[in-house]
C-alpha cells in the first residue's frame, strides 16, 4: 500500500471514528434517563422486563435483540431501562459508521452518515429501549457487505441474524440478492445466501427463543403449534396489510411529508438526485436499494396503526447512501464555482440539530416510570390492577416485575385476558379460575383497580 492510500485509509477512519463519537455525545444528550414512552416507545416496558427475567417478549420474540439485550443488562450504570436505552444509542451510531465505510467512495460520506443518525425518525429510535435501532444497525452492515462484495455465507448469515432483530429486515432481499448475483457463480452464490440466511435465522427463532424459560404473558413455545403461533406473531395479523381504502390518501401524504423532513428538504433533494446519479453508475444496486426501501414503505403504510412508521427506521440507511451520492455531486458543482463550496454541505447536519433538538430530547423524561410508581403506591394492599392500553400494562410489568416493586399486587391487562396461556398464567398468580375478571377477584379476596381512569 502507497503512504498516499494508507494516509487516505488513515483520514477515512479518523472521519468515521469523529462521526460516531458526534452523534454518542448528541444521544446521550438527549436518551431517555430510564423507561421512556415518547418517540413511540410504549413496547419498551415490555422488551426491558422480558430481557431482565428471561421470558419471551411480545411475538415474533426478537432473539438476537433479547440476546445482545441480555449482555447490555449487565452493566454497572443506570437503571435496566437505561441500558437498553445506550444499546439503541450505540447501534444507532454504528449505523452511521457502517454507512461510512459502504460509501467512503463518496467525499461527503461523513457528513450524510452525520444527517442519517439526526434524522429525526433515526435519531428517536437511538434513544429509548427499543429494536429498531438495532435494526437500522444490521440493515447498514448488509449494506456495507454488499457494496464490499464479501462471502455469500457471510452475507447470509448477518442477514439471518438480522431477521432475529425484527422479521421486516426480509424486505432487505433486493439488496441481498444483488450482492449475491455479482461476480461469477452466481447461482450457488445466491443458494449460500439463501441457506446462511434460513440457517442462522433458524437458529434464533428456534434455540435462540428456547433459551427464555421464564413463563410469558405472550404465549408458551411448548408445542410445535405454539412455536408457530408466537413466532408466526398471529396475535397481530389483523393489523398487516389492512389499512382501509379511505385512509390510504391521508397516510400517503403524512409518508411523503416524513420522508421529505428527516433529511430536511433539500437534503430529500439530494437523496433523489444521488439516486439518480447511482442509477447510471450502478444501475442494480439503484434499483436494489430502491426496491427495498419501497418494500419497507409499502409495509409502513399498510399496517394499520397509528406508528407503523417507525418500521422505516431500518430503510433510513439505504436512503442516506443515495443521500451520500447526492452530495458528492453537489460538491463537484459548488467546488466549481466557489473556493471549497462544498463546506456549505456542512449546514445540513447542523440544520437537523437546531431544527430537531427540541422534538427530539427526553433527557428529562421520567413519566412512564413516575406514572406506574404512582399507580403501585396507591393500590391497596393485594390489589388487581387492570389496565387496557399498552403503554399502561408495559410500564406497570417494568416497574412490578422488573423492578420488584408491590409484589403483593397482580396486573392483569384486559385485552390479553382472551388468549388462553396468559388467563392461566394470572389465574395461577390469582389462586382462582373464572370465566371473566371481576369473578377471579372477587373469587381471590383481592380488590380491584383501573389503572387507566
Amino acid at each position: 500500500m502507497s503512504a498516499r492510500a494508507a494516509g487516505r485509509k488513515a483520514q477515512e477512519a479518523t472521519l468515521t471514528l469523529l462521526c460516531v463519537a458526534a452523534l454518542l455525545v448528541v444521544y446521550g444528550l438527549t436518551m431517555a434517563p430510564t423507561l421512556s414512552w415518547a418517540h413511540n416507545g410504549a413496547d419498551g416496558g415490555d422488551l426491558v422486563t422480558a430481557a431482565l427475567l428471561g421470558r419471551l417478549p411480545h411475538p415474533p420474540g426478537f432473539p438476537t435483540w433479547m440476546l445482545l439485550a441480555r449482555f447490555f443488562l449487565r452493566l454497572p450504570w443506570g437503571d435496566p431501562a437505561w441500558r437498553l436505552n445506550l444499546l439503541s444509542a450505540l447501534s444507532a451510531a454504528l449505523s452511521a459508521a457502517f454507512l461510512c465505510c459502504a460509501a467512503r467512495h463518496l467525499s461527503l460520506a461523513p457528513v450524510a452518515a452525520l444527517a442519517l443518525g439526526l434524522s429525526p425518525l433515526f435519531w428517536s429510535q437511538a434513544l429509548i429501549a427499543e429494536v429498531y435501532a438495532l435494526a437500522a444497525l444490521f440493515a447498514a452492515l448488509l449494506l456495507w457487505l454488499a457494496l464490499r462484495g464479501c462471502p455469500a455465507w457471510a452475507l447470509g448469515l448477518l442477514w439471518g441474524l438480522g431477521l432475529g432483530v425484527h422479521p421486516t429486515l426480509v424486505l432487505l432481499a433486493p439488496l441481498v440478492g444483488w450482492a449475491a448475483w455479482q461476480g461469477a457463480a452466481r447461482w450457488r452464490r445466491t443458494g449460500e445466501v439463501a441457506l446462511a440466511a434460513l440457517v442462522a435465522a433458524g437458529l434464533a427463532y428456534g434455540p435462540g427463543l428456547l433459551l427464555w424459560r421464564t413463563p410469558s404473558p405472550w404465549g408458551s413455545l411448548a408445542t410445535p403449534a405454539g412455536w408457530w403461533t408466537y413466532v408466526g406473531g398471529r396475535l397481530y395479523h389483523g393489523y398487516l396489510l389492512a389499512l382501509p381504502l379511505a385512509a390510504w390518501p391521508a397516510r400517503l401524504w403524512a409518508w411523503a411529508a416524513l420522508l421529505a423532513r428527516q433529511f430536511t428538504p433539500p437534503g430529500a433533494a439530494l437523496a433523489g438526485w444521488g439516486w439518480w446519479t447511482l442509477r447510471r453508475a450502478q444501475p442494480g444496486l439503484a434499483w436494489a436499494t430502491l426496491a427495498a426501501f419501497g418494500g419497507f414503505s409499502l409495509y409502513a403504510l399498510s399496517y394499520n396503526t397509528a406508528d407503523s412508521f417507525v418500521y422505516l427506521t431500518a430503510a433510513l440507511p439505504l436512503a442516506a447512501l443515495w443521500l451520500a451520492a447526492g452530495m458528492a455531486q453537489a460538491a463537484l458543482w459548488l467546488d466549481a464555482r466557489w473556493k471549497r463550496g462544498r463546506l456549505l454541505l456542512l449546514a445540513l447536519p447542523l440544520l437537523q440539530l437546531a431544527l430537531f433538538w427540541g422534538a427530539m430530547d427526553v433527557s428529562a423524561d421520567r413519566s412512564a416510570l413516575s406514572w406506574a410508581e404512582e399507580v403501585l403506591a396507591a393500590a391497596p394492599p393485594n390489589a388487581v390492577i387492570l389496565t387496557a392500553a399498552d403503554a399502561h400494562t408495559f410500564a406497570l410489568w417494568y416497574t412490578h416485575d422488573g423492578l420488584g416493586q408491590r409484589p403483593d399486587v397482580v396486573i392483569i391487562d384486559r385485552y390479553l385476558w382472551a388468549q388462553d396461556g396468559y388467563r392461566r398464567m394470572v389465574s395461577a398468580a390469582l389462586g382462582a379460575t373464572a370465566a371473566d375478571i371481576d369473578t377471579a377477584g372477587r373469587q381471590a379476596g383481592r380488590p380491584l383497580i383501573i389503572a387507566d381512569e
